[in-house]
This record gives C-alpha cells, sequence and structure tokens, in this order.
C-alpha cells in the first residue's frame, strides 16, 4: 500500500467519525422539552409591574385612606397617577398581544434541550467501535500483517562469503574450546579429568544447565538456579564445552530456549568485526528500505535481538525445526546455499490450518511478521545454511533511550506491534515475579500474596492484562488479516535491484559525509556513529536484550551478559 496516502485517509476518516458522534447526531437526536405553571392560584395576584405577590386577605385590616381635600397640590399628584396608570395598562395589553405558546391558561413556559442519558451511552459506544473500525480494517494493520515477502537480499557470490565466515568462526570457537577446556581440567583434581566421574558424584545424568525461559531469548535466572542446586558447576561447564566440540565442531547447539537450532551469532561467536561491517552495510542498502516499502516502518526503527547463521545436516546435527513463532516483530532468513534436497520453510495459517511451502533460490529472503506459525522443513540430504535475523521495532533506542521517529501509525495505532509489546510485557511480568519470589526470604510463591508491590506492571492482574491483550489481538489478527505471499522484485531484476539499491545508500553516506566534512575539518570528528534517527538499524549492538511493554531496557540474555565487551563499538 501507499502507507503515506492510506495514514492520511484514516486521519480524515477519524476526524469525520468525532464530528459526526459528537456534534451532528446528539444536534438531531437531542428533545425539545416545554415546561409549565398555572397562574390560576387564588394564593397569588400579580402586581401591575409583573411580580407575583401573595394576596391580601379579606380579613386583614386595610391602612385608613388619608383624607383627600380639593386642594391644588392633591388635584395635581391625581392627574400624575392617573397617567402613570393609563401608561401602565397600555403596555399589559401590549404584553398580553404577544404569542405565547401553552399560555392559554394563564401559564408560564421555559423551553429547554433534553438529552437521554442512554442515547449518550449508545453514541459514544458506537463513535468508540467505528474508531476501532477505521483503524484495525485499514490496509495499515492488516496488509504486512499475515503477508509472507519474497525478495532478493545478497548474490551467489555474498551467500558463499557468509558461509565462509561462519565456517571460520566455527574453526575458531573449536580451537577457543579446546583450550578452555584443558586448562579447566588442569586446575582441578585428577579425578576430575574423567567426565564419568562427575557423573557419578552428580548421581545423574549430566544434562544442559542453561535452562531457558520467555520467548526466544537466552537463559533464565530461574532455571539457572534450580540447576545450580543440583549440578556440580565444574560438569556444567564441562557438559557445554563438550557439546561444542561435537559434530559440527565449533556450532553452538544449545542458544536458543524451547527451540535450539545449530548456529553461530554474529556478535557472541566470533566473526570478524570487518564481517559485521560488511553484512551492516548490505543489510541497510538493501533489507531497511524494503521493510520501509512493504510494513510502512522507517527504518531507522529496526533494531536486530539477534542474528545468526543457522546450519540443518541430513545425517548430523540438526535436520529440522518444529513449529513455533519467533520472538520480536519482523523475521527474515535467506538461503546461503543450494546443493541439498529438501529443507524449506512452511508457513501456517491459524484460522483454516491451511499452509503454504517456500523453496526459495538461493539469496532470496523470506520476510514476515515474525508472530506467523512456521516451521523449518527437513533436510534430507547434504546440509543446508541460512541466514536468520529477528528484528525489534523501537519507538525509542532501548540502551541510549535515542528517538527513531517511528510512526505512531507503525506503533501504538499497530495491531502487529501492539501484540509483540503486550506479550514482551507479560513474558517481562512472569520473568520479574519469579525472580523477585524465589530471591525473596520466605516467599513460597503460593496463591496468598503478590510478592511485588510498587510496580503495577509486576502485579498478577497486569502480567493476565498483558497476556490476555496477546491472545485477543492474535485473534483478531488471524481472523482478518489475509493470509499470502506476495514476491515483490522478478527474478530477471534481481542485478539491476542490488546495483540500484546499493548505489542509493553509497550516495546517502557520501552527503552525510559531505555535510559532516563541512561543519569540521577534523578527521576523528567526521567519524560520526550512524544514527538511528538518520535512517540506520542497528544490526548488531542492541542484541540479545529483553524490554517491557513499553520498550524500555530491563535486561540482557546469558550470552550477552558473559561477553558484554564484544557489544562495544558494534552498530
Amino acid at each position: 500500500p501507499n502507507y503515506e496516502t492510506e495514514r492520511r485517509q484514516i486521519i480524515y476518516s477519524i476526524v469525520v467519525a468525532v464530528i459526526l458522534f459528537i456534534f451532528v447526531l446528539p444536534f438531531f437526536l437531542a428533545t425539545r422539552k416545554v415546561s409549565s405553571s398555572n397562574d390560576s392560584d387564588d394564593s397569588v395576584s400579580e402586581s401591575n409591574d409583573g411580580e407575583r405577590q401573595p394576596a391580601i386577605s379579606s380579613s386583614v385590616p386595610r391602612p385608613q385612606q388619608p383624607s383627600s381635600q380639593p386642594t391644588p397640590s392633591n388635584t395635581k399628584q391625581r392627574r400624575s397617577n392617573n397617567k402613570k396608570q393609563r401608561n401602565g395598562k397600555k403596555d399589559k395589553e401590549q404584553q398580553q398581544q404577544l404569542p405565547l405558546p401553552n399560555n392559554e391558561n394563564n401559564e408560564e413556559t421555559t423551553t429547554g434541550i433534553e438529552f437521554i442519558a442512554t442515547t449518550s451511552y449508545i453514541l459514544t459506544l458506537l463513535c468508540t467501535l467505528l474508531l476501532f473500525c477505521i483503524v484495525f480494517f485499514s490496509n495499515n494493520n492488516l496488509f504486512p500483517a499475515r503477508t509472507i515477502l519474497i525478495a532478493p537480499l545478497f548474490t551467489k557470490e555474498e551467500c558463499a562469503r557468509i558461509i565462509t565466515m561462519a565456517h571460520d568462526a566455527a574453526a575458531r570457537n573449536t580451537k577457543e574450546v579446546q583450550k578452555e577446556k584443558e586448562m579447566l581440567l588442569l586446575k582441578q583434581n585428577p579425578e576430575f579429568m574423567d567426565l564419568e566421574v562427575l557423573e557419578k558424584q552428580d548421581g545423574n545424568r549430566i544434562d544442559d544447565a542453561t535452562t531457558v525461559t520467555g520467548g526466544g531469548g537466552d537463559t533464565g535466572a530461574a532455571g539457572a538456579s534450580a540447576s545450580h542446586n543440583t549440578l556440580n558447576p565444574l560438569s556444567i561447564k564441562l557438559t557445554k564445552l563438550e557439546s561444542m566440540l561435537e559434530e559440527p565442531s565449533g556450532w553452538k547447539k544449545d542458544r536458543h530456549n524451547h527451540y535450539p537450532t545449530t548456529d553461530l551469532n554474529l556478535v557472541t561467536d566470533p566473526f570478524t568485526h570487518e564481517d559485521r561491517v560488511w553484512l551492516a552495510r548490505k543489510l541497510n542498502a538493501r533489507l531497511t528500505p524494503m521493510v520501509e516499502r512493504t510494513f510502512g516502518i522507517f527504518r531507522g526503527a529496526i533494531r536486530a535481538n539477534d542474528i545468526f547463521v543457522v546450519r540443518y545436516d541430513a545425517t548430523k546435527g540438526q535436520p529440522n525445526l518444529r513449529k513455533h513463532t519467533d520472538s520480536s516483530h519482523l523475521s527474515f532468513n535467506v538461503l546461503l546455499n543450494d546443493g541439498f534436497e529438501g529443507g524449506g520453510t512452511r508457513f501456517h495459517s491459524r484460522r483454516d490450518k491451511s499452509y503454504v511451502d517456500h523453496h526459495p533460490n538461493v539469496g532470496e529472503a523470506l520476510l514476515s511478521h515474525a508472530q506467523i506459525l512456521h516451521e523449518g522443513l527437513a533436510t534430507t540430504n547434504g546440509t543446508r545454511y541460512i541466514l536468520v535475523g529477528f528484528d525489534s521495532i523501537d519507538k525509542k533506542d532501548p540502551l541510549t533511550g535515542e528517538k527513531t521517529n517511528l510512526s505512531i501509525f507503525s506503533s501504538w495505532l499497530n495491531f502487529p506491534w501492539m501484540q509483540v509489546r503486550f506479550k514482551e510485557g507479560f513474558e517481562d511480568s512472569a520473568k520479574e515475579r519469579r525472580s523477585r519470589i524465589i530471591n525473596t526470604a520466605g516467599g513460597g510463591g503460593g496463591d496468598g500474596g503478590d510478592y511485588l508491590t510498587g510496580t503495577w506492571k509486576y502485579s498478577r492482574y497486569a502480567m493476565s492484562l498483558f497476556r490476555d491483550l496477546d491472545k485477543a489481538m492474535t485473534m483478531l489478527i488471524d481472523q482478518f488479516a489475509p493470509f499470502r505471499s506476495l514476491k515483490i522484485i522478478d527474478t530477471k531484476d534481481y542485478d539491476a535491484y542490488f546495483e540500484v539499491m546499493d548505489q542509493a545508500m553509497m550516495d546517502q553516506q557520501q552527503q552525510q559525509h559531505n555535510q559532516v566534512a563541512g561543519l569540521s575539518s577534523n578527521d576523528e570528528q567526521q567519524q560520526q556513529p550512524l544514527s538511528r534517527g538518520d535512517g540506520y538499524a542497528s544490526w548488531f549492538k542492541g542484541q540479545n536484550i529483553d524490554l517491557d511493554v513499553f520498550g524500555n531496557y530491563r535486561r540482557v540474555w546469558t550470552s550477552r551478559k558473559d561477553q558484554e565487551d564484544k557489544f562495544r563499538g558494534e552498530l
């Protein structure tokens, strides 16, 4: 859609609806009420000047009239009184000639406007419902919510470079893990050299102790605490190192929570800074303009919360990934190679239980809202590599507080965006409540009380509200948003598309460089960081963090907590 025109139309419709329900309809639905009172009451008499006074009873003696003598002064006074009486009678006759409604029986009338309270409530309800429909049923909400977009992102040569980057990072991981394992064992008693001895000491099978909670994040505090209570810390560390050395060696196997993948993260795993700079330049040139055009989201509001290379093996490692949703607003995956059998991504519709399979070409990206249910189909022969990104859409940078110029139509008037925010609010509340209850002395976490006070968003009521809003919005979007696929660039135009987009990014960077150079001649001052307000997404610096319902920074994943220095200085 043309989002600028679409949003302008939404504003016009809202203004018309407000005028209609606040001014026009109340004017026509209001009733005119007339009230009257009887003037024939014997206890009231009307004086000459029109004021009502109590009637004088006949039993009350009247004051004695002074005797009038035919003096010149009395005669002049009588003439003056007669003249006033004649003028008063004329004024009274004129008033009686004026038409007065419902005044045939000497009644006073009062006219007013009456508006029934029930009518007011109904109009308010209808106005609210109409405003909801105007916003929700617009293309601004429904078009991108359940649409899968297919578009080119890398050339075959660039995809091969990413695979090489991943293999090099895995080889570095293997060397580091082997060295770390040797150093860890040498610091202990000789009996710890044998992993079987540790298993006997623990009395149970050594499992991966990094129990994770929440959606798409990392290690949860509660799970880690519980694991450390039952397993030897040395055995936990050794188990993780052994897992890294298993085939495929150097690849992480347990980094994600309920849906683990064999993958390597671009920051926490030993990719080089030059690798990340090169990849960020390609994503800024090709992916962010695509998101801005197809989703109506300002490109500077994009922040990758996780970018990683996934490996699916038919015979060793992981061949597929079961149905799930991603913990972000948008997600993309790019096929990096061919020469395998099977594979692909299946997207599911919750409304009618249908699905659509996508088998993209090398370099093509599948871009969609992250809450679409999907799964990775099994690779039956060979090895399949994909680059995956989970992108959050921020109104402000959670680490620096910098404004991202995100429109309200892409945030609090966008139901898919709000649904993810409420989901994050629920997960944040659940994690915080779990953590505080465990850390509270004597707080058993029972149903008798709320162990969190002072912060409303961590109460059990707020947590339930966030959960219900998440479910309600998911249901509405699934019911009304069209489930479809759309290829936005013809295959024959891929090379021209890459050339145009790369040149546009180079021109933009050159223009900004010239502007900075005009303000300062110092080369160090010219090396300004890329600003999100200027339209540059955050690809690596803001990864692996959790937010609250308002998009504020809450906590880091365990993988980042242990390697915070790797995120400093990234884009």
